[in-house]
């Protein structure tokens, strides 16, 4: 973990980029704060239903007031969040949003990613977890790790071409995946695909919106 001799030249909580997609289209992409809770609510209502399933393991409906504070009111230490965003009519939304929460060996982190439907192939998920992964170089982090199941064979398929150095076990339905990329040994932006994934960051399945 990087200590406080080490010289920062990134601000994690006041984290901010502007990106363009595939399509050409500028995003921007900056840390969440405590007053994105409605924000990031409307970026879990669009969530189709496969893509919450395979995003939370199973069919979460709704995200509590307790979940809400959770998700947007974080450390930048031990959690770190990003949101993409897109103005439309006035108004700021969220059309994907990464985050990773360091684990007991202060090298690792587990990332999650949730892109909305229709933005999912436009490039917003490497955006997010290069964004991520200069973040995390700078805390000391190495590795980022991740869970897919088993017949989310799309996500699968992104993952193996991520241009991350994988190491992946399998396990009752579940494909856990060690990811050493570019971005965790350089602070330079590069890298390749990687999209919604991840269950269980902060514990029980579900319990880490992205």
């Amino acid at each position: 973990m990087a200590t406080d001799a080490t010289p920062r030249t990134i601000d994690a909580r006041s984290y901010a980029a502007d990106e363009a997609l595939s399509n050409g289209a500028a995003i921007h992409i900056r840390a969440i704060r405590s007053d994105d809770k409605l924000r990031l609510l409307e970026h879990f209502t669009g969530l189709g239903a496969k893509t919450r399933y395979f995003r939370f393991f199973g069919y979460k409906r709704q995200l509590t007031a307790e979940d809400l504070a959770r998700y947007t009111e974080l450390d930048f230490i031990r959690h770190v969040g990003l949101a993409a965003t897109s103005w439309q009519k006035g108004q700021e939304r969220f059309i994907g949003v990464g985050r990773y929460i360091r684990k007991e060996v202060p090298s690792r982190a587990e990332i999650a990613l949730a892109v909305l439907d229709e933005y999912q192939g436009a490039g917003i998920g490497p955006l997010l977890i290069r964004h991520l992964g200069r973040i995390a170089h700078e805390s000391g982090i190495t590795e980022f790790e991740a869970d897919v199941l088993g017949d989310n064979s799309r996500m699968l398929g992104v993952l193996r071409k991520s241009g991350c150095i994988l190491h992946h076990a399998n396990g009752a339905g579940i494909v856990h995946f060690t990811l050493q990329c570019p971005e965790l040994s350089a602070s330079s932006v590069n890298g390749g695909e990687f999209n919604q994934t991840g269950h269980h960051a902060d514990g029980p399945q579900g319990d880490n919106h992205g």
